[in-house]
């Protein structure tokens, strides 16, 4: 009767072990990066790359990068010039609010605690109607797999409109999100933040506003009868300039085209208030942001509008920072 019992007990278990590792939320036991099915992993130099809203992330274990941008796939490098991939490194749970097959914009790769996080937008329809929210992933590793951390939190509130988030800590070490978002009554686009978990699976309190589209000097688009503000504030992107001061990177529209900008913290902190400089720190450019290379040189990577071949292609370019001075300093093109 024992044996009998005992029987029954280990088929079970083999059945559920079985089902739990069919799952695609299920953790793997050998993980391999592999491309996109029927797409072929190639080596390509940056400069003829195209990728918009690109993000690049140095990992000291490995001593190499990894890029994502729109679409939600990765390339590596080990000098930033050449990059091998694309590959797909997320393995998220289908059952969640993202579905099984969601449009992914401006993903970012950010290390905190010990593990990564993938914080993307992503897009989704459910009854004919487009929802936009941002969203954050989790491995072990920084090549993946991203997992969902918790299946049914939504992190921001379930009727806004969000996009563009990213990672941030306040002095204390605790994790926020920053993400755009466009007001649907007043239509003037804002930064806004929130604070996490130390998983980054669920926020902590309200979302509250960083700063607005009308906010910046420069920041205006032309239609009939004259300027109007800027309907865009993406693409926040924040960063520390020396002991007491705090920078923030964000895209807004220059006229009829977009600009990088750059806005400070009056107070040194997340809470601000911010205050963006009078001129656009880059023009003809979007999608900014900011890591550190092996050697802890800070640099920008954005992406430009560029004809190749008659082709236009958004082209990842890498430019060298300094921010040991209270203000940001652009210091040209990366030398590789």
């Amino acid at each position: 009767m024992k044996r009998v019992a005992l029987t029954y007990f280990l088929v079970l278990f083999l059945l559920q072990a079985c089902k739990f590792g069919g799952s695609d939320n299920a953790p793997s036991a050998a993980w391999e990066m592999r491309p996109p099915k029927g797409v072929v992993c190639d080596t390509v130099s940056i400069d003829t790359m195209d990728l918009k809203n690109p993000f690049i992330t140095y990992d000291r274990t490995t001593d190499s990068y990894c890029m994502t941008a729109d679409g939600g796939l990765v390339w590596v490098s080990d000098d930033l010039r050449t990059w091998r991939g694309p590959y797909d490194v997320l393995r998220y749970d289908t059952a969640s609010w993202l579905g099984s097959s969601p449009v992914i914009t401006s993903p970012e790769i950010h290390e905190f605690k010990g593990r990564y996080y993938f914080m993307a937008t992503f897009e989704v329809k459910e009854g004919g109607v487009t929802k936009r929210s941002c969203s954050t992933l989790v491995a072990d590793s920084l090549h993946g797999p991203y997992r969902t951390i918790d299946a049914k939190s939504h992190l921001l509130d379930k009727a806004e409109t969000a996009a563009h988030p990213t990672f941030c800590k306040d002095y204390l070490g605790a994790g926020f999100m920053a993400y755009s978002r466009q007001s649907e009554k007043s239509g003037d686009a804002a930064v806004q933040i929130v604070m996490y978990s130390d998983d980054l699976g669920r926020r902590l309190g309200e979302a509250y506003k960083m700063m607005i589209a009308s906010d910046v000097p420069w920041s205006h688009t032309v239609r009939e009868g004259g300027k109007e503000p800027s309907p865009v504030l993406e693409s926040p992107c924040l960063f520390d300039c020396g002991e007491e001061s705090m920078g923030m990177l964000f895209t807004a529209c220059n006229g009829a085209e977009k600009a990088v900008g750059v806005a400070y913290s009056e107070t040194g902190t997340l809470n601000g208030p911010w205050i963006a400089e009078e001129k656009p720190l880059l023009e003809g450019v979007s999608g900014a942001a900011m890591f550190n290379d092996y050697d802890g040189t800070l640099v920008m990577v954005v992406s430009k509008d560029t004809l190749i071949g008659g082709v236009e292609r958004s082209v990842p370019q890498l430019i060298k920072c300094d921010s040991q001075f209270e203000k940001l300093q652009i210091k040209g093109h990366y030398k590789f």
